[in-house]
């Protein structure tokens, strides 16, 4: 057993692959070494993943409802969470192998290949749902949008589920909280989720607004917007746990959808721009956006 997934170490959200890559060897040849069954760890990690985003989504969904807060102060501060959850996922995917320089080997070239494909194939579908002339209607394309959002931004989660699924597997800890080094990682992971999920469901509020969907309508759609962003993290956990599988793939994926997550927003911010915007708006929505990015910083430190 490596001593990587010793008892007590924290596991980040993110954990490099080279190190779950030493503990399936042991997972695999060793089954009566396992501590914690599969079970046991599924039930848990789904309760981690989809608690804080019900309340995340759940929350802003209301909030946003109750205060009628300006869409561009929103769209802000998902534009900060953003560029930290870019910056973040992209380390995750050892940053398309940059430090190789001009190998170009199957790993470089397949993260690259992935990244492209995670921002062509979400921005092009994207681009056909919210394109003049698509045949949908409006409400609709509203939460296919946000749906197709959600999904982007779960891609990066199925990574997360493969190195929980593969540490679950292979430690030596006798349950799931010890394995991913106690409280701090606990809370590190569930923040990432409410905070992510917000992201998401800034979108779908934008969209929501501008075809006019009532607050009923908009509360049914979250819950299975929630859905489609928490699953493929679950389904991820299940691969890592029976095989080995390399996470950095997911995260390149991930990175790149993330990138139509951002034109997503931006194009939400262009069209709720109704009139010059004033020296005291310019404050809140710089404030609005570090708030966001800095949110997502913090939640980042339970797991140094």
């Amino acid at each position: 057993m490596t001593t990587a997934f010793a008892a007590g170490e924290i596991l980040k959200p993110r954990r490099k692959v080279l190190l779950l890559a030493q503990a399936f060897p042991t997972r695999i040849t060793d089954r009566e070494t396992l501590m914690i069954g599969f079970g046991v760890s599924l039930v848990e990690f789904i309760l981690a993943t989809f608690a804080p985003i019900f309340v995340g989504m759940f929350l802003l969904v209301t909030l946003s409802n109750a205060t009628h807060v300006d869409i561009r102060y929103l769209s802000a501060y998902a534009l900060g969470l953003l560029f930290w959850f870019f910056f973040d996922t992209l380390g995750d995917a050892a940053q398309l192998d940059v430090n190789q320089g001009f190998s170009f080997d199957s790993g470089h070239i397949g993260l690259m290949a992935l990244f492209i494909i995670g921002f062509l194939v979400f921005t092009l579908l994207g681009g056909a749902l919210s394109s003049k002339d698509r045949k949908i209607g409006c409400k609709d394309t509203s939460f296919l949008l946000a749906a197709l959002v959600a999904l982007g931004m779960g891609c990066h989660g199925v990574g997360e589920g493969i190195e929980f699924g593969g540490l679950s597997a292979g430690t030596q800890a006798t349950n799931v909280l010890d394995a991913i080094g106690g409280i701090n990682g606990g809370v590190g992971y569930m923040l990432h989720k409410l905070l992510e999920s917000t992201i998401v469901i800034v979108v779908f509020i934008a969209l929501a607004r501008a075809n006019g969907l009532q607050f009923p309508e908009q509360m049914r759609q979250t819950a299975v917007i929630s859905l489609v962003f928490g699953i493929p993290s679950v389904l991820g956990e299940v691969a890592g746990y029976l095989i080995p599988i390399n996470s950095s793939w997911f995260y390149a994926l991930g990175a790149g959808a993330s990138l139509f997550v951002v034109l997503q927003i931006i194009c939400q911010i262009s069209a709720a721009k109704k009139e010059e915007v004033t020296y005291s708006q310019w404050v809140r929505i710089s404030v609005a956006m570090i708030l966001g990015f800095f949110l997502l910083y913090a939640a980042a430190l339970f797991h140094s």
